[in-house]
């Protein structure tokens, strides 16, 4: 799963954010997570190994591997974002983690453009070792069209029957599903499982 893009989902207070923290501390490379969540959300002080920055240039001059970019604008942080991770790609050869939380709000159903520049992440980085984390409480909410390059996807925790449209959409199988917080279930694109395990809860 360090490669390729990934989705993550699950109901409110299954563990989502704790995994993707787990993600963001151990990927093997620069990781920017997104952070535009607001007061409410994460902070710099959440995510312990991170460099808080707001713009592109703080982002360029951090000398950290593990980026939380505060912003209130999503859009146009993720355009940054991917021009800071070619740069840092073309530099040093190592490949860049985009962590998303909420990722519904930059690839809202029906409402994706062509120059999305999350969705041009997710059609044209890989290549340039770029991979994608987008996480939601309900996928229903997404463009599917861009999720769909998506190679992993990944559930946290239980379902709920809000959930009920988009696992019947993509097969994915509900008795392969976790049954509590904080378990998860990695499905490839097939819906075969590749693994089940549990968040850490020092990322808790």
């Amino acid at each position: 799963m360090q490669a390729y893009h990934t989705l993550v989902a699950g109901d409110s207070g299954g563990g989502k954010t704790t995994l993707m923290r787990q993600m963001q501390a151990e990927y093997n490379g620069l990781s920017i997570w997104i952070n535009h969540t607001g007061a409410d959300g994460l902070s710099g002080r959440h995510l312990d190994s991170a460099a808080t920055v707001r713009s592109a240039s703080e982002a360029r001059q951090s000398p950290a591997v593990r980026l939380n970019w505060i912003t209130s604008e999503p859009v146009e942080t993720a355009r940054e974002v991917r021009q800071v991770a070619h740069e840092y790609h073309d530099a040093t050869g190592y490949p860049v983690q985009v962590v998303i939380d909420e990722a519904h709000e930059v690839l809202p159903d029906g409402k994706v453009d062509v120059d999305n520049p999350v969705k041009r992440m997710l059609h044209e980085d890989r290549d340039r070792a770029l991979k994608v984390v987008i996480a939601t409480q309900d996928p229903s909410d997404f463009d599917y069209t861009p999720i769909k390059q998506c190679k992993y996807w990944v559930w946290v925790g239980e379902w709920s029957v809000f959930h009920d449209g988009f696992l019947r959409y993509f097969s994915i199988p509900r008795d392969e599903l976790p049954t509590a917080p904080y378990e998860y279930v990695v499905f490839d694109k097939r819906m075969n499982v590749l693994y089940r395990g549990e968040t850490e809860k020092r990322y808790g």
